[in-house]
């Protein structure tokens, strides 16, 4: 009886063992790079705040108003380049260009540069 209580707990035990060892390592989070841009474009202006992740897989998330983008890093000679299949944000300095749906191009800077 006692060997059969042993046996059992440490199944128990291997089965907790292997279940932490499945678990994914705890990474620390990347806080990200935190930066406030307005945006002009022909006829309008754009507040957005823009969060950059550079851990892999490299992107930034861009808020303006209620609404978020997630746009992943692309290959770029100069500069920061993020962009999907719509739209590209295209930072170099503290300027960026964002190119959004149906060819509406914005200049972006800090709004104390405005």
């Amino acid at each position: 009886m006692m060997g059969s209580r042993v046996q059992l707990m440490s199944m128990r035990w291997a089965a907790c063992l292997s279940l932490l060892a499945s678990l994914p390592v705890a990474v620390q989070a990347d806080p990200g790079i935190r930066a406030q841009y307005r945006c002009l474009g022909r006829f309008d202006a754009v507040d957005v705040t823009a969060f950059f992740f550079n851990q892999a897989p490299a992107e930034l998330v861009l808020l303006e108003g209620e609404s978020a983008t997630r746009l992943p890093q692309l290959p770029s000679a100069d500069g920061g380049r993020y962009g999907s299949a719509d739209q590209e944000f295209w930072i170099k300095g503290d300027r960026a260009r964002w190119s959004r749906a149906k060819g509406v191009v914005m200049q972006c800077q800090p709004p104390s540069r405005v």
